[in-house]
């Protein structure tokens, strides 16, 4: 987990997980969901890009876990 603090904002990131529990990416700020797709976008911008979708969003400890199609 990593927090910055930029004025009075507070940047939160999160790693996301297939649902084997393997990482696919970290530092994840951003998240968009096209039907079966899920773009995903880290803290430089750089996207990712998988087949999928979401089944649970553990906000405490910052997971996102993806069953990921093939």
């Amino acid at each position: 987990m990593y927090i910055q603090k930029i004025g009075a904002v507070i940047m939160c990131e999160s790693n996301v997980y297939n649902t084997k529990g393997e990482k696919i990416m970290e530092d994840v700020i951003s998240i968009k969901i096209d039907g079966e797709n899920i773009n995903m976008y880290d803290i430089l911008n750089q996207p990712l890009n998988v087949k999928g979708r979401i089944v649970e969003i553990d906000l405490d400890k910052h997971g996102i876990f993806v069953e990921v199609q093939d």
